[in-house]
């Protein structure tokens, strides 16, 4: 049996060298992300694409290895509803959506799950410092509700993690804002106007078309004909909107454009039958 005081020493020095082991430090970083600003017109065909990009940046110690995999997700913004992102202006709303490639479906898009977030290895080689960038997609689609004219924005913070673990390393935000302008678009243009006629009849003539019209929210607008009368083959006509103003709702408005020819007028033709015809325009103002 050993004597006590050997029994001490030994252990005195097993501690001694566990504290002696070279202490290892985590690897750090961070992420930077360009703000996007996109004008937008809901009225459009086709979704509105704008490219942006991301920047991960990390930093070592001389003894810590030379390569490390990372992660970047980001969150739906601060106004979402469930997982769709919406940028906001007052109680105003449109919707985006942030992609990590196409085709834009929702397994592409770009968020905080494991499955969803940017990954990637950066390679340090003799540097203690290194980065490792990407791009992404945001995608509006296109025909929302036409909202106000005016500039709506969201914020969207971002996470980097150590993708081994899942541990989170740094977290910062980045801006989107989507410009609206006033617009006004014609849904459905109008259609010809018929009218016909026998000579000294005894009722008027009449005849109309519809059109639509989809203006931007709470802005109002004017329409407008080139003329509202004329002649055709001796015959005096007259043409009348059924509304001259009105404000835009976001949807399409119908209106129409009513013809006429009053009773007992003889016109010039000298045939069986006649026909002609005139060209109008409608201009919507806002």
């Amino acid at each position: 049996m050993k004597p006590l005081n050997q029994l001490i020493g030994c252990l005195v020095s097993l501690v001694l060298s566990v504290l002696a082991w070279p202490a290892h430090a985590a690897v750090t970083c961070t992420a930077s992300v360009t703000s996007i600003t996109r004008g937008y017109d809901p009225n459009a065909i086709g979704d509105t694409v704008t490219t942006g990009s991301y920047t991960v940046s990390c930093t070592r110690l001389a003894s810590d290895p030379n390569t490390f995999d990372w992660s970047l997700g980001a969150n739906n913004g601060l106004h979402n509803q469930g997982a769709q992102n919406r940028v906001q202006l007052g109680t105003r709303e449109y919707e985006y959506e942030l992609y990590r490639q196409t085709p834009y479906i929702n397994g592409n898009r770009w968020q905080n799950g494991a499955n969803t977030r940017f990954t990637g290895t950066i390679n340090f080689g003799a540097s203690l410092i290194a980065s490792q960038s990407g791009a992404f997609d945001l995608r509006i689609p296109d025909q929302q509700p036409v909202q106000p004219a005016g500039t709506y924005t969201d914020t969207v913070t971002v996470t980097v993690r150590n993708d081994n673990t899942g541990t989170i390393l740094s977290q910062s935000t980045f801006n989107v804002s989507i410009i609206t302008i006033a617009s006004c678009t014609l849904t459905s243009p109008p259609g010809n106007i018929n009218l016909s006629y026998t000579s000294f009849q005894a009722a008027p003539a009449a005849a109309s078309t519809n059109f639509g019209v989809n203006c931007t929210t709470s802005m109002p607008y004017t329409m407008a004909l080139d003329a509202t009368s004329g002649t055709l083959v001796g015959l005096n006509y007259s043409l009348a909107l059924s509304q001259t103003a009105s404000t835009g709702t976001g949807a399409a408005q119908t209106f129409s454009i009513n013809g006429s020819i009053a009773a007992g007028q003889s016109g010039t033709c000298a045939t069986a039958s006649c026909s002609a015809s005139d060209i109008r325009t409608l201009t919507i103002t806002y």
